[in-house]
C-alpha cells in the first residue's frame, strides 16, 4: 500500500521520478488508494492536476490505464474533458488510444464533459480540485484559457473521413508553422502563420530543397571546426542558408551557428556521403515504427506475428515517438493475443539460450522480460532451469540489479552527482550501465547533454566512446540532442573531440545541424527530463 501511495502523490506533484521509482509493479499504475478520492486511479490524478508528462508516461507504457475508471464509471478522459485548456489534454489522451464513447454511470460520455456549461453541475475541474483539497485557483493557475470563458465557439467534430483527409493534407504544415509560432511568439502570431503556410506551399515547388538546406547547415559546421579559434566567424564562414522551415517577412536573422572547435582535426577517412539510420533500423518509419507496430494492432493467426519477427529480422524492442514497443500497441489496440505471441517468441530465445538477443534487449531498454509467463504457467527462470541454461538463468537474476543500477546511474545524472556517476560506471557492468538506454529509449550521455552538465558529457564520451553512437527511439544521436540545448558550443564541442559524426541522420532524415536551427523538439525532451 505504501508504493501505490508514493505513486498517487507522484502523480499529484507531477514527479516523473518518483513515480518511476514506485511503480515497480504493472498493477500498480491502475491501483487505487483512499489519498485520492472517487476511487481516481493515477492517470485520473495526474490529468487533474495537469501533469502532461506523467500522462503520457502513464498512457503510453500502461496502456490499460486509459479504460480505467473511478467509482463513477469515468476515466480520465472524462476528467480531462473538464479542463479549460482549448482541449490539449482531452486530444492528447485520444491521441494515446482513450475511447471517447465510453459511459459513466450517469450514461455521460466524455464528449459530453466537454460542453463546459451543460456538465458544470455534474462534473467541472474546480469541484476535482476542492474533493483533492486543492486550491480552485490552481484551474486559472494551470491552464491559460480561462479567461476566454464562455465565449469560446464550439466547433463541431470533424467525421473520421473528413479528420484523415484534413490529417493527410494539411497536418505537417500546419505543425510545423504551429511550432514555429510558439517557438517565436510574433506580435501578429495569425499573419506570421498565414505568411508561414504560404511560403510552405511555395517550397513545395523547389525540389531538393530541404536536403540542400540540411547540407549547408551541415557544411558551415564542418568548416566551423577547422577553423582556428581566433578568427571571427564572419571572416571565415558564409552566412548558413535557412534551414528547412520558411520564415515569414517579419522575422528576424537566425543567429549564427556557434564555431565549434576540434582539438584534433576530423578524421581524413570521414565518408563524403552521408550515412543513413543503420541498417537495422531502416525499417522504421520516421514515427520510428516498425512492420511489427502497425502488424499488432490488428488480430492474426496463430504463430503469424512469430513468424514475421523471424523472417523479417524486427527487433521487438523498438519504441516509437510516443515510446511505446509492438507490445503496448498490441494491448493499446485491446489485441491481447498478439502480446501473447511476442511473450512467447522471447520464451522462444530462453529455450534455444540465445544469451546475446537477450542481453540485447536488457540493453535497448525492454521491460517485459521477467514477468513473461508460459502458456503453461511457467515462469521464464523455469524455462531457462529446464532447458539447463544456467547462463540464462544468472542472466535473469540479474536483471533487477541491472535495472536498478541503471536507474541511480540515470538519477546521479539527473541530480548533477558526478562522483556516484563514476563509481557506478566502474562497477563490473559499468560499461553496460552507460550504454543500456532507459525506457524512453535514451542513453546516460543523451541524459547528460539535457542536463547540460559539462563535467559528465566530457567523462562519458572520453571514456566510453560507443556512447556517440547510439541513438535514441528516433535515431537521434547525442550529438543531435547538443545542437537543440542552450549550451551548444560547450557540448558539441566536447563530442566532436571525442569521435562525435556531424553527418549521421536521424529516422526523419535530420543531421545534427537541423536541430540548431529547430530545438523544438529537444526542448521537449529536455523538459520530459526535467519534470
Amino acid at each position: 500500500m505504501g508504493k501505490i501511495r508514493r505513486v498517487h502523490l507522484a502523480a499529484r506533484e507531477g514527479s516523473l521520478r518518483d513515480l518511476q521509482s514506485a511503480l515497480d509493479r504493472r498493477k500498480f499504475a491502475t491501483a487505487k488508494d483512499e489519498v485520492s478520492p472517487h476511487g481516481a486511479t493515477p492517470l485520473h490524478v495526474a490529468t487533474i492536476f495537469g501533469h502532461a508528462g506523467i500522462v503520457r508516461y502513464l498512457a503510453g507504457r500502461f496502456p490499460e490505464t486509459l479504460s480505467a475508471t473511478d467509482d463513477d464509471g469515468r476515466t480520465p478522459l472524462h476528467y480531462a474533458a473538464t479542463l479549460k485548456d482549448n482541449g490539449h489534454f482531452y486530444n492528447l489522451l485520444t491521441h494515446l488510444g482513450a475511447n471517447p464513447k465510453v459511459e459513466d454511470n450517469l450514461n455521460h460520455s466524455a464528449e459530453y464533459y466537454l460542453g463546459h456549461v451543460q456538465s458544470q453541475g455534474i462534473l467541472s475541474h474546480r469541484q476535482l480540485l476542492r474533493d483533492y483539497g486543492a486550491k480552485e485557483e490552481l484551474a486559472d493557475e494551470m491552464l491559460n484559457d480561462q479567461e476566454l470563458g464562455e465565449q469560446q465557439v464550439e466547433i463541431p467534430l470533424f467525421r473520421t473521413e473528413e479528420g484523415r483527409y484534413l490529417a493527410t493534407s494539411l497536418g505537417d504544415p500546419l505543425i510545423k508553422g504551429l511550432t514555429e509560432v510558439a517557438n517565436k511568439r510574433p506580435p501578429d502570431p495569425i499573419t506570421y502563420l498565414a505568411n508561414y503556410l504560404y511560403n510552405f506551399a511555395n517550397q513545395k515547388t523547389k525540389p531538393g530543397r530541404k536536403e540542400s538546406d540540411n547540407d549547408s547547415n551541415n557544411n558551415f559546421i564542418e568548416g566551423s571546426v577547422k577553423q582556428p579559434a581566433e578568427k571571427e566567424l564572419e571572416s571565415s564562414v558564409k552566412q548558413p542558408t535557412q534551414p528547412e522551415t520558411i520564415q515569414g517577412p517579419t522575422v528576424p536573422t537566425q543567429p549564427v551557428e556557434p564555431n565549434v572547435m576540434d582539438e584534433s582535426q576530423p578524421s581524413p577517412d570521414e565518408p563524403d556521403i552521408i550515412p543513413a539510420p543503420s541498417d537495422e533500423r531502416v525499417q522504421l518509419d520516421e514515427h520510428g515504427q516498425s512492420m511489427l507496430h502497425f502488424a499488432c494492432a490488428r488480430s492474426h493467426g496463430r504463430n503469424a506475428l512469430v513468424q514475421l519477427i523471424e523472417e523479417s529480422g524486427t527487433n521487438v524492442t523498438y519504441r516509437d515517438e510516443l515510446y511505446r514497443t509492438a507490445r503496448d500497441v498490441a494491448l493499446q489496440a485491446t489485441q491481447p493475443d498478439n502480446a501473447k505471441e511476442i511473450d512467447r517468441y522471447i520464451i522462444g530465445l530462453v529455450a534455444k539460450g540465445d544469451l546475446e538477443a537477450l542481453n540485447s534487449m536488457l540493453l535497448e531498454g525492454y521491460d517485459h522480460i521477467l514477468d513473461i509467463v508460459a502458456p503453461d504457467g511457467t515462469t521464464i527462470e523455469q524455462v531457462a532451469s529446464a532447458r539447463g541454461h544456467q547462463d540464462i538463468v544468472r542472466f535473469l537474476e540479474g536483471i533487477r540489479t541491472f535495472e536498478e543500477n541503471r536507474e541511480n546511474l540515470l538519477g546521479a545524472i539527473r541530480q548533477k552527482k558526478f562522483e556516484a556517476v563514476v563509481n557506478l560506471s566502474k562497477l563490473p557492468d559499468g560499461a553496460k550501465l552507460v550504454r543500456a538506454k532507459n525506457y524512453y529509449g535514451r542513453s546516460s550521455l543523451h541524459i547528460a547533454i539535457l542536463m547540460e552538465n559539462e563535467d559528465m558529457v566530457d567523462y562519458l564520451a572520453s571514456n566510453f566512446k560507443a556512447t556517440l553512437k547510439i541513438g535514441d527511439n528516433l535515431e537521434r544521436t547525442p550529438l543531435h540532442y547538443a545542437m537543440g540545448v542552450s549550451n551548444v558550443e560547450a557540448l558539441s564541442r566536447i563530442l566532436i573531440k571525442n569521435g562525435a559524426k556531424r553527418v549521421l541522420k536521424d529516422l526523419k532524415g535530420r543531421q545534427p545541424s537541423y536541430y540548431f536551427m529547430n530545438k523544438a523538439d529537444i526542448l521537449r525532451l529536455q523538459e520530459e527530463e526535467k519534470e
